[in-house]
């Protein structure tokens, strides 16, 4: 009897935890008083779409709605093109909060911002980008001056993908120019699967004190997409690359190259995210010569589409033109604007 009875309960319990639970818990306040309790399907083109136990699907007109809260996840699309997933909280009129997986911190939106929950209509935006600037002046026993100017950006078509990057800076100290270069790339992606692409690379670099008119390195070359969700992305890249140097002084030079990449970002939370591109440029005539461009940038969100960005660039070629060093360094601080 005593196993009879064990054997019963066990099979209660698994016939308990084996059926789905229909849990409606999502609530929709109406501006005329109504009360909704059920599940939010979709938000789309100023429509949403619920569901409750007691009747079919509901199309309720977007501007009809008070407030809302989820109970589970739903993906939020906004205006500016952020993607957000988590659950909506009112927190005022019009206000909500909602909470990430990658976030200790809940982030506040605006439900007129909401363009879409989860929505399979919501294209994509083709382009996004960010721009960033900085600078300072002293006057005093010193007379300084500095200022920098960069930004990235992605365009999206098919199966096609341009990246652009520049960078420039500029100083002067009593009246005397102490740097002044401007850097940038371009790199157009072909999709072969989601995670395998081609590509062919081009990055030019001006600097007056590295004893460089021009440099221009240019090259095909295949990546791999390791990672690419919400919270982290990590492609690996490997090709060969052409360089051409036209120096202010001295022999101009040609010469190829192999080419090694790779491009990390992490989102710690809705606040902070880092980023770091690194880029190797291994010789084929000397063994141990090498090109090296890494760029590490920690990113804090203050208001909706702006951050400050703090960036640490390093340059070294240990074979640079005669005259000049092996190793420069430089950190930039600056507002940025996402677009």
């Amino acid at each position: 009897m005593k196993l009879k009875s064990i054997l019963t309960m066990f099979y209660a319990v698994f016939i308990l935890f084996s059926f789905p639970q229909s849990g409606y818990s999502d609530v929709i306040n109406l501006k005329n008083g109504d009360t909704l309790t059920g599940t939010v399907l979709t938000l789309s083109k100023g429509i949403l779409n619920f569901s409750t136990p007691y009747s079919k699907k509901i199309e309720i007109v977007k501007s009809e709605i008070k407030s809302l809260e989820t109970d589970q996840p739903v993906r939020v699309h906004l205006k500016n093109g952020w993607k957000i997933k988590g659950k909506l909280r009112p927190t005022e009129e019009g206000q909500y909060s909602i909470r990430t997986k990658s976030s200790n911190q809940r982030a506040t939106i605006d439900f007129e911002e909401i363009t879409s929950i989860n929505s399979s209509e919501e294209k994509p935006r083709p382009w996004e980008g960010k721009i960033h600037a900085g600078g300072t002046h002293q006057s005093g026993n010193i007379d300084r001056v500095t200022f920098n100017l960069g930004g990235k950006g992605k365009l999206k078509f098919g199966k096609e993908r341009i990246e652009l990057k520049f960078l420039t800076t500029y100083s002067e100290e009593n009246d005397k120019i102490t740097s002044r270069n401007t850097f940038g790339r371009m790199q157009y992606n072909h999709l072969f699967t989601e995670k395998w692409y081609g590509l062919l690379s081009m990055e030019a670099l001006n600097d007056k004190f590295k004893n460089l008119n021009l440099r221009l390195a240019v090259g095909p070359g295949a990546g791999y997409h390791f990672w690419d969700d919400d919270v982290k992305s990590l492609k690996l890249e490997a090709g060969i690359t052409y360089f051409s140097e036209d120096l202010k002084s001295g022999e101009d030079r040609q010469f190829m190259t192999g080419r090694l990449a790779k491009k990390f970002d992490y989102k710690f939370s809705e606040v902070f995210s880092f980023s770091n591109d690194a880029i190797i440029f291994p010789s084929f005539e000397k063994i141990g010569n090498m090109i090296l461009r890494n760029e590490a940038s920690l990113e804090s969100r203050l208001l909706e589409g702006w951050s400050l960005n703090l960036s640490h660039i390093l340059d070294y070629n240990n074979d640079a033109p005669a005259g000049t060093g092996a190793t420069d360094s430089m950190i930039t601080f600056g507002l940025q604007h996402e677009f």
